[in-house]
């Protein structure tokens, strides 16, 4: 809500709103990213289910009919993994706006280079049993990586959850914008372990699939004017009754 919006809004509720902002962009951005990543998972999950109905081929026979029965067993079996990987991963709705890149390149960072160059055009591609293993593998991978990640969003949705509900205790213990007489040190050392607990929950966290181990918070909340939610949210309220505290 804009500061216009918010000029008629009692004093107490345009101080809560003007709080509690960053945190709702911020559940706003996780549901977006979960439902992203979800869809992820299902498009692998289907994506397996179609390399797994492909064809192996083994060593070529010597026989010159036998070899060109093989080449055009191998090029079909290349054809249906790259058709099934534009048909599952690609064609998330959201593909274009978050990757945008070419199939092969897509499959490199995904899954690994040594896959990606197998699948090109030009590789001429053994689809051998050890081939489409090692696929499968680095498709379980990613699959896991998203079930992984999405727990990580839950954490992450839970602390800020958590932190809201602190936060609003606060609010609710307010007078208009003013600290309760005798109330100062207590609401700054609470907005404190607010802080404190918020930071706790940063470590031991993984990489996201697409962070390549940046810090969570600066990748999920590139878009916004904050990288912080929890704690852009603490030095508004101190920094809303700061002067006023009695």
């Amino acid at each position: 809500m804009s500061d216009a919006e918010q000029v008629d809004l009692p004093p107490e509720e345009s101080l809560r709103r003007h709080v509690l902002a960053p945190l709702a962009t911020a559940e706003s951005v996780l549901e977006q990213e979960y439902e992203e990543l979800e869809a992820e998972r299902r498009a692998f999950e289907q994506f397996r289910g179609r390399v797994a109905a492909v064809e192996t081929v083994s060593t070529p026979s010597a026989a010159p009919a036998t070899r060109a029965h093989l080449r055009e067993v191998r090029s079909r079996a290349a054809e249906r993994v790259r058709c099934a990987y534009r048909e599952t991963v690609m064609s998330v709705a959201h593909y274009d706006e978050v990757y945008g890149e070419s199939l092969i390149e897509n499959i490199a960072a995904e899954l690994s280079r040594d896959i990606a160059a197998g699948l090109r055009r030009d590789a001429h591609l053994q689809f051998t049993p050890f081939f489409k293993r090692t696929l499968l593998t680095a498709v379980a991978s990613a699959i896991d990586q998203r079930k992984t990640f999405c727990d990580i969003l839950d954490g992450e949705r839970d602390s800020l959850t958590q932190s809201r509900d602190r936060l609003l205790a606060i609010l609710n213990e307010l007078e208009g914008v003013r600290v309760p007489a005798g109330l100062g040190v207590d609401f700054m050392d609470t907005l404190d372990e607010i802080a404190r607990d918020r930071q706790a929950t940063f470590a031991g966290r993984t990489a996201s699939p697409r962070t390549d181990g940046h810090d969570l918070c600066g990748y999920l909340y590139m878009d916004c004017d904050w990288t912080y939610p929890v704690l852009t949210a603490v030095t508004r309220l101190r920094g809303a009754v700061n002067g006023v505290v009695t």
